[in-house]
């Protein structure tokens, strides 16, 4: 049998775990054609959620879009993800499609490519790209509203990584979306991102486009209650047994993250795959070979940080659940040798900005659970 347990890559179907009532909740959002932001630091499952919902979209004729925009470097790139999304949501043979996109990018022309070794066509778009972006925008972002209206039907879109827009050189796209989107009522936006001191700054700032533009919906872990079944389960159909004792371990070694328990349960059912049952040693073995794949990476994280900035991940990374303020305060500077609370602020900003450390809750923690485990072997 396959090893069930998936990290690293989108965790679909089987793979995915739980996450009901926000599955409900979403979908009730986009029916109503209300805006979601949805929060959470990465590898907590933001794109695998959304992409479940999408899945059960399916069934009630709503256009749904998926557009990736980590690789957005630019405007120019910008527009061709866009248009690119939008023409894999198209349903019909290829001619049908390729005269929709004409009629939905006058400005574009679309061309069909042959990729991959089976052959697929997918399209291309050629464009003027010395000319400025708003002048295909404004269709590009009209577009999904329009063949929607045609049809009779609902539409989603989905911005991934909706953040990266903001290393353009000015806010042209931010304020040509939020122009457009607020007149759709039919199509619910979802933005999706990782960086939250980035994102909540784009939607809370009373002087930026999209301020009070959608609803806030922050992705928390998953509770241990929904995690030690999905173990237990996956387990089971491996005839792997466990007990709900260890699996509860698992759980409180991975700190509810659900990355960090599909990667430590995918390495103990390869370690495992022969053995009557999970013991205690089996997770120590488990967490070791973690450790020990990560070592080289953790190093070149480890080599490019600053005195200060490896102290405050020491500290961190040995106290127990810190909250801000504590970090600051006089006690928590002298017992750990971090200086000047100044400087210790700079530090955490980098580490933030770094994604090594986030703010949740309230309070500010390592985001890599087996990293924090690493540094703590060197105090």
């Amino acid at each position: 049998m396959r090893n069930p347990f998936v990290y690293g890559e989108e965790a679909a179907d089987e793979a995915f775990c739980n996450r009901q009532s926000e599955i409900t909740e979403l979908i009730r959002d986009i029916d109503n054609g209300v805006n979601v932001i949805i929060f959470s630091p990465r590898r907590y499952g933001k794109t695998s959620l959304i992409k479940q919902v999408m899945k059960k979209l399916d069934n009630k004729r709503t256009v749904s879009v998926y557009v990736d925009l980590y690789p957005a470097v630019s405007k120019q790139k910008f527009l061709e993800l866009y248009a690119t999304a939008i023409a894999k949501a198209l349903t019909g043979k290829v001619e049908a499609k390729l005269k929709t996109l004409k009629e939905l990018f006058p400005r574009l022309i679309p061309k069909i490519v042959i990729k991959g070794e089976a052959g697929t066509p997918e399209f291309e778009f050629d464009y003027d790209r010395t000319k400025r972006a708003s002048l295909y925008l404004n269709d590009l972002l009209a577009a999904v509203k329009k063949y929607a209206d045609q049809h009779g039907m609902n539409a989603v879109v989905v911005l991934d990584e909706i953040q990266e827009i903001l290393q353009y050189e000015d806010d042209e796209i931010e304020k040509a979306m939020r122009s457009a989107f607020q007149s759709h009522r039919n199509v619910s936006y979802v933005f999706l991102g990782s960086k939250r001191h980035l994102l909540e700054p784009m939607f809370t700032d009373p002087n930026r486009p999209f301020y009070k533009s959608g609803k806030h919906l922050p992705l928390k872990r998953i509770p241990q209650e929904e995690l030690v079944p999905f173990i237990l389960s996956k387990f089971r159909q491996g005839e792997i047994r466990i007990s709900k004792k260890i699996a509860a371990r698992i759980v409180e070694i991975a700190e509810c993250h659900p990355y960090y328990v599909q990667l430590l349960c995918h390495v103990l059912w390869d370690d495992c795959i022969d053995k009557p049952e999970i013991d205690e040693r089996d997770i120590a073995n488990a967490v070791d070979g973690v450790l020990e794949r990560e070592r080289s990476l953790y190093l070149a994280l480890w080599d490019g940080l600053t005195r200060k900035q490896k102290a405050l991940l020491l500290a961190l990374a040995n106290a127990s659940e810190p909250k801000q303020q504590k970090i600051f305060s006089q006690r928590f500077l002298m017992e750990h040798g971090l200086g000047a609370a100044s400087s210790v602020q700079k530090a955490l900003t980098v580490l933030i900005e770094k994604s090594l450390v986030e703010r949740e809750n309230g309070l500010i923690a390592l985001s890599d659970v087996f990293f924090k485990r690493w540094l703590q072997k060197l105090i």
